[in-house]
């Protein structure tokens, strides 16, 4: 588990980062602060509740990880999928197996791309 106590001092160091980065990465600073505390307050109620469970002789079953996929894996879903539908399309203006051929190493590319990104997480 987690340690459940945010100090001061990270608190004060945030402030005093938020006043250094400029207005483009003040919302990721704030935001990752946020994160932590939230963290912090489900590791205080996640142990309240494990003390009461284990008095009463009962336990939790595992929770399932929280969050769904992260805004840099949907974009970049998103962008594929529209570069490779608009990459198609142009690949079409070649004719028949000449399209095929562009178009297919377009999604390939898509592909390994997509897969390269997969993997780094």
């Amino acid at each position: 588990m987690a340690d459940p106590e945010i100090p001061r001092d990270e608190l004060q160091a945030t402030l005093r980062a938020r006043t250094e980065v400029g207005r483009e990465l003040e919302p990721h600073l704030i935001d990752t602060f946020l994160d932590r505390i939230e963290r912090s307050i489900d590791a205080r109620a996640d142990a309240r509740i494990d003390a009461r469970l284990r008095a009463h002789g009962a336990s939790r079953a595992p929770q399932p990880e929280r969050g769904g996929p992260a805004a840099s894996t949907v974009a970049l879903a998103l962008g594929s999928m529209a570069f490779g539908v608009g990459a198609t399309g142009a690949a079409s203006a070649f004719g028949d197996v000449m399209g095929f051929l562009a178009a297919a190493v377009v999604w390939g590319a898509i592909a390994v791309i997509n897969v390269a990104h997969a993997l780094r997480r």
